[in-house]
């Protein structure tokens, strides 16, 4: 049924997208004062996933290439989630999704939602960042 590689390339973005949306609705429902009532997240915290988040694509790149893994293929939404740069990427749209949705419910979120919104954002912004410092460090090595 799905053997053939065409029909798959024409679905994994379907695929994608139906994530996207699934991490939109949850990063959305993530911040009901009633979830958010037992967390205490302030700025060192979400200082601290920052820089944390900006390393960990470095970090996993070079664990590969010390593997072995002598190239890196270039992300795709046509292709399935293999491969470390796959991966990153999409954990970067994910979180952004996650982020996007949370935003949408800050009106209705309390002062500890404000700062886990804040938390999501320092992690989405982080990854990106990492992401885009992987990309240089490995510039070479990507195909």
């Amino acid at each position: 049924m799905f053997g053939d590689l065409g029909t798959m390339q024409k679905i994994w973005p379907y695929i994608y997208l139906t994530g996207a949306l699934a991490f939109g609705f949850i990063g959305y429902h993530s911040l009901d004062p009633a979830r958010t009532a037992d967390t205490n997240a302030d700025w060192i915290f979400v200082s601290i996933s920052f820089v944390g988040t900006c390393l960990f694509p470095l970090i996993s790149l070079t664990i590969c290439r010390r593997r072995g893994i002598e190239t890196f293929q270039r992300p795709s939404f046509r292709r399935q989630p293999n491969g470390p740069l796959q991966s990153i990427r999409l954990f970067v749209a994910s979180l952004f999704c996650y982020c996007v949705g949370s935003a949408i419910a800050i009106p209705a979120t309390d002062h500890k939602g404000i700062m886990l919104f804040w938390f999501h954002a320092a992690m989405a912004l982080g990854f990106f960042v990492g992401e885009r410092l992987a990309y240089w460090v490995y510039a070479k090595r990507i195909v």
